[in-house]
């Protein structure tokens, strides 16, 4: 027997709100949710994934983005229609400064918000070393310091490496923002948000959570970046 040759399986929206119901045993086979019931699953489905965003930095969900330095700007909105326009980063991982005419990349240092706050003369100009992501609601602002003079302006770029946020479900057919791996946990942690709406028993419910966990961990695990880990001591003064 031959294989197909194919390896393009996915499933929508409602594919994945009609399984879950039928593993807490809200629909049998063959049976068609109600409009109300794929309307609050989907509720259910795309709170599921918001929360889901709080896992940690899967590598599918890695972006890069190329931010123009302006002349002594400190801060640097990131956000739907914002100063850089895309989608808010939850977290900014890597960071480096990238000359364009040499291609040169210098690596640039990410700090937290109490090493940014007790920085001296935050309009300092130069080149940019040290960056301080601050993510806010509807999207984040990015500090630099030092802030760019003229020349850093026309010769550099700030390239971040960062987290974007899962996409909704907003259509019956829209497909996971997931990789395949994902699809049964997507669907066991959905089956699981929704027991208690179904009066599922406390003792199904915890076996549900139990394979649940047990399915999303190992595509958790898949998900990580692999590579060699380094420590050295910190040589900075102050």
């Amino acid at each position: 027997m031959a294989t197909s040759g194919s390896t393009d399986f996915s499933v929508s929206r409602d594919d994945i709100i009609k399984r879950a119901l039928r593993i807490i045993g809200v629909l049998a086979q063959g049976e068609t949710p109600t409009t109300n019931q794929t309307t609050e699953a989907a509720v259910a489905l795309n709170g599921l994934v918001k929360a889901w965003e709080a896992d940690g930095m899967p590598l599918w969900a890695i972006k890069s983005f190329s931010i123009p330095l302006t002349v002594g700007a400190a801060t640097y909105q990131i956000g739907i229609s914002k100063t850089v326009n895309t989608p808010r980063p939850l977290k900014v991982i890597q960071a480096f400064n990238h000359n364009v005419s040499s291609n040169v990349d210098v690596p640039i240092r990410i700090i937290t918000r109490q090493e940014y706050n007790i920085l001296g003369n935050k309009t300092s100009t130069g080149n940019p070393i040290q960056i301080y992501y601050e993510p806010l609601n509807d999207y984040g602002i990015l500090h630099v310091f030092p802030v760019p003079s003229t020349v850093e302006q026309t010769a550099n770029t700030i390239v971040i490496y960062y987290q974007r946020p899962f996409e909704d479900f907003d259509a019956a057919n829209d497909a996971p923002d997931f990789p395949p791996e994902w699809y049964d946990a997507i669907t066991y942690g959905l089956a699981t948000r929704l027991a208690p709406e179904y009066g599922l028993d406390m003792a199904s419910r915890k076996t549900l959570w139990q394979e649940m966990s047990i399915i999303k961990q190992e595509a958790l695990n898949f998900g990580l970046e692999e590579g060699s880990l380094y420590f050295q001591r910190d040589f900075r003064s102050w």
